[in-house]
Formats: C-alpha cells, sequence, structure tokens
C-alpha cells in the first residue's frame, strides 16, 4: 500500500513524541511529512540537501514564465517562425510528471504501468477513439526510447512550450498534418519540407539546456532575486537546527559554485537579524560539507573528479582530491561513494532531501540506499483540492464496486420485487463522467499531479516507491523532534486481503443484494442520486453468502 491515500484519515503523522510542533504538523497539511516507509530519525547521522527547489524555492509562475521566454527566443534565432513570440505562458495549462511521445507529438498522463489515462494533442484533449487509434492498447512502455519524461519543476515551460509548438503547427495554413505514408500523423509539411515532432523535442530539449547552461537565465534570475525567489527566515533556522542535533548537514547541488554562493547568500544571510541562527553568520557555516556541480543523477552512479573550488577566482584547483573532506571547504564534483568514503558516512545514515524524483531521489535509493526525502511543492494545492472531492470520489468508489459485482459472473440477478439495476454501459459512463469532474476540480487543465480518478500517475507511484518520506517543503523538518520515528502504514497483498470487505462502507450499498431471479429492468445512471437515503440501491443487501 502507498502512502498517497485515498482517504482522509490516512494523513495523518504518527509519531511517538507528540510536542507542539508535531501537534501543529497534523493540523496544517503545508507542515506535514509523509512517510511511505517508517523511518527513525536518530539513526540518521548526514542530511544532504539539494538546493534548487529544494532550498531555493523560486517564485511560480514568474520564474516558469521568464524560462518560456528565453527558450522562445532561442528558438526563433535558430529559425523557428517568429510567430512563436506572439505565444504566452499558461501556468493553468500543465502539470509534471507527464510522458511526451516523440512520434504523435502527444502529451500523456499515464499510470504505474504506462496504460494512458488521458492524452492532450498540443492544447487539445484526445477522446476515447483518437487515443486507441494511435496506442491500440492505450498503452505505452516508460522506458520506450520514444517516451520523454518529464519529471521535474523545471520541465513546466518545456511541457507548455512542446504542447505550443505542436499546436502551432497544426494549425497555421502552410503547414499539413502529414496524412499518408510512412510518417503519418508524425508531424507537419510545409512543401517539400517536413517537421517531426520528434524533431520538435530535440530541438526544444537542446534549448532548454542551453537557456540554463549558457544562456541568460542565471543572470537575470540573480539580477532580481526578489522577483524570482521566496526567501524564507525559516531556511537558516532549520539548517542551524539541525547542526545543533549533532547532525552533519551537506550541500549537494547541480548548480555551479558562483550561481550557489549568490543565491544561498541572499537565502540564508540576514545581517539585520540577531535571532539564534540568523544574524551574522555567513552562507557556507550552515553547512559541514558543499558540492557543488554534482552532475546528478552520474553522482550516484560513476560519478565525476572531485576538485576543490577557488573561492577567490571562482575557478577549480588542479588536480583531483582525494583527502577528508573540510568543513567550510567547497568541492566541485565527486560522486556518493567519494563522499560516504571521505567522511565515513554508510548509506543508511544518510537522509537526502530533494525535488528531482529522478536524480535526487531514485538513483539515491538503488545507487546508495539512502534515505530519501521528496519535495513536492504541489502537494498543499493538491491535499487541499482532495478534500474538496471527497464525495466525488466517495461516488466513484460506489461505482465501481458495483460494476465489479455486476461483471461477476452469475451475478446479473436482483430480486424482482426490487427496483431496476442501471446497465453496465450507463456504469462505465457515470464512472468517466465523475473523473472528469475530479480532473476539472485541480486548477490545471491535465488535472492532478498524483492521480487520474480511482489510478495514480506514474509521479506518484514513483514517489510511493522510492521516497521514504515526502513533504511539501523541506522546511517540514521544522515541525518534527529529532528523533521523530516517522511510521508508514503496512502494506498487505492481495490475498492477505481476503478477509476483508471490498465493498465501501456506504449506506447506499448495504441493502444490495444477489437474487436467483434474471434481471428483467434497466435504468439509467442519471436517475440515481446516490446520496439520498431513498436510494433506488437502498432495497438491495448482499447476501453473506454471496459475497463469499
Amino acid at each position: 500500500m502507498t502512502a498517497i491515500h485515498t482517504q482522509r484519515h490516512a494523513h495523518a503523522s504518527t509519531c511517538i513524541i507528540k510536542s507542539q510542533s508535531i501537534r501543529h504538523a497534523e493540523s496544517d497539511y503545508d507542515a506535514r511529512i509523509y512517510a511511505n516507509r517508517s523511518l527513525s530519525m536518530d539513526r540518521i547521522k548526514y542530511i544532504g540537501f539539494d538546493m534548487d527547489y529544494t532550498l531555493v524555492a523560486y517564485k511560480s509562475p514568474e520564474y516558469e514564465q521568464l524560462a518560456y521566454e528565453f527558450a522562445v527566443e532561442r528558438l526563433i534565432s535558430i529559425g523557428y517562425p517568429k510567430e512563436l513570440a506572439n505565444s504566452k505562458y499558461d501556468p493553468t495549462f500543465t502539470v509534471r510528471g507527464l510522458f511526451f511521445d516523440k512520434v504523435y507529438g502527444n502529451l500523456l498522463k499515464c499510470d504505474p504501468y504506462g496504460n494512458i489515462l488521458s492524452c492532450f494533442h498540443g492544447f487539445n484533449s484526445c477522446s476515447t477513439q483518437q487515443i486507441r487509434a494511435l496506442y491500440p492498447n492505450k498503452y505505452v512502455q516508460p522506458s520506450d526510447h520514444r517516451i520523454e519524461i518529464l519529471y521535474t519543476l523545471f520541465h513546466l515551460p518545456e511541457t507548455f512550450l512542446l504542447s505550443a509548438l505542436v499546436d502551432f503547427f497544426d494549425n497555421r495554413h502552410e503547414y499539413k498534418r502529414i496524412e499518408d505514408g510512412p510518417n503519418k500523423d508524425k508531424g507537419v509539411k510545409c512543401g517539400d519540407v517536413e517537421i517531426s515532432y520528434w524533431m520538435i523535442q530535440q530541438d526544444v530539449r537542446r534549448t532548454v539546456d542551453w537557456i540554463h547552461n549558457e544562456g541568460k537565465l542565471k543572470e537575470r534570475t540573480l539580477q532580481n532575486l526578489e522577483k524570482y525567489v521566496n526567501r524564507d527566515k525559516r531556511l537558516p533556522k532549520m539548517l542551524y537546527q539541525l547542526r545543533q542535533t549533532g547532525r552533519k548537514v551537506f550541500l549537494a547541488t547541480n548548480s555551479g559554485y558562483e550561481y550557489t554562493m549568490r543565491l544561498l547568500t541572499y537565502m540564508l544571510e540576514f545581517p539585520e537579524c540577531d535571532e539564534p541562527g540568523l544574524g551574522p553568520l555567513q552562507w557556507k557555516s550552515y553547512f559541514d560539507y558543499l558540492i557543488t556541480d554534482a552532475n546528478k543523477p552520474l553522482f550516484f552512479t560513476e560519478g565525476s573528479m572531485l576538485r576543490e573550488v577557488d573561492e577567490d577566482t571562482h575557478s577549480l584547483k588542479l588536480g583531483v582530491f582525494t583527502g577528508v573532506l573540510q568543513p567550510g571547504q567547497v568541492y566541485s564534483g565527486g560522486s556518493s561513494s567519494a563522499f560516504c568514503k571521505y567522511t565515513g558516512a554508510s548509506g543508511k545514515q544518510i537522509l537526502y532531501v530533494g525535488d528531482h524524483i529522478f536524480g535526487d531521489v531514485i538513483k539515491a535509493k538503488i545507487e546508495q540506499a539512502w534515505r530519501t526525502f521528496l519535495v513536492v511543492p504541489e502537494l498543499t494545492e493538491e491535499t487541499h483540492v482532495w478534500e474538496s472531492i471527497q464525495a466525488l470520489y466517495q461516488r466513484l468508489q460506489n461505482f465501481e464496486y458495483i460494476l465489479s459485482v455486476m461483471n461477476k459472473k452469475n451475478n446479473h440477478h436482483v430480486s424482482p420485487s426490487g427496483p431496476p439495476l442501471p446497465d453496465l454501459e450507463s456504469i462505465r459512463k457515470a464512472i468517466k463522467e465523475i473523473v472528469l469532474k475530479m480532473e476539472e476540480s485541480y486548477p490545471r487543465r491535465l488535472g492532478s499531479l498524483l492521480r487520474c480518478g480511482s489510478q495514480l500517475t506514474y509521479f506518484a507511484n514513483q514517489a510511493s516507491r522510492y521516497a521514504d518520506l515526502y513533504g511539501s517543503s523541506c522546511l517540514c523538518l521544522m515541525n518534527y523532534t529529532p528523533n521523530h520515528l516517522f511510521t508508514a502504514r503496512h502494506q498487505l497483498m492481495a490475498h492477505e486481503r481476503r478477509g476483508q470487505s471490498l465493498a465501501p462502507p456506504l449506506p447506499e450499498l448495504k441493502h444490495f443484494r444477489r437474487s436467483k431471479a434474471p434481471v428483467t429492468r434497466v435504468m439509467s445512471v442519471a436517475d440515481w442520486d446516490l446520496d439520498e437515503e431513498d436510494s433506488p440501491m437502498a432495497t438491495h443487501a448482499i447476501d453473506k453468502e454471496g459475497s463469499k
């Protein structure tokens, strides 16, 4: 069982020591940490942090808008139509964790196994018939080279740009959709020139890398930190408190030294304050070890050369560093294995906190057995919407249970004196309508990051499998005692749940029963009102012998 629960009570944090801060965390979703696997903080001796979108929270949508504008500017400079400059970033369109199909140019929201939950071509939602025409089994293989998984918050402007380009070329009068031949539906053409969706994706990927590594994105961010970065006095306090517990705190970021230094100086140095943990402390003093240019996820496998940073020139010192890591010294590159070797740390003594599900969490867990904390800033919004759609979800459970019962062999029987049951197609239609309403309840057109109806998304499954803990911010660590025990719910396999009732505990279902009388009447689900006590379903009951 995963920790992204489908019941409200499952969100409550479990702990051994009840402090005031923990009680606050249990009543405030923004402050909570959720456990997929039990973790005792008294066994954690080292706590590491990523920087971007972990310690440093960029303002949304301002930062994504900036990245989008620079990406469009770059694409125009390499030959894309100048009219692209008229496109504007829409933060309400997309979520991260989607698949981009390079062959057909579609954005796909998939379940943990690659089954397609929803599909968008450009800005248009695809019907079930359109999806089946391109994907006969409504399935893609996540590891297929045609699939690009857009994991991170940095991917948000890239995801929107891919849809904007697909929409742009599909709707320009001079470009025609390729409708025959081996490239049918795989791009557009203008005369003898073909532009494939695969080519568009490659150009966008190279463009986004360029604006981050060589373009003006970082420069512009540093020029106006107040506009693009959220500054929070709790951050230095948290790092200070963690070090006061005797733990070693380290930074492992992919950003270079100068960008890291300037961002963390802004985030951590508050010279006007004299509170404990603030005051005149320099940014480096909040960490025992500092690693820039970590090059994750490579950092967790073979890594790169570990070198010292010359802080006067901002360049790298000559040679590979092979000694004991020194507090206050900034290093570049290296590997997780080298870090453990030169600090004396071992895998399960380390808790690493990051926002990148693959680069920070999956690789740290698989390659080094580090304990992991995934930062999911969208979690606050997701949780509030989830609370507001509980009635819809209850109805969805109800319909799915009835559908499962009616699909069983020799089960299409009701009492001849009871009211009619709906036909199967009517139930399926009702389920689709509820799922659509649930998706539309989220503020983005592509719905929830974590689910679609009763199905978890690929992203949610990855988070459940590889993140020991997750929360909306690394600052949630402040709300728990240093030796807190995070406990996860026990997991059961399907055969171990055999004795448990599969029916949702709803009053509408308690009278539903099987009968040997054949069904002679059907009705539309639209005629139901499952929220009323006199629902037609209330006159049916499940016999004990029939439910075995």
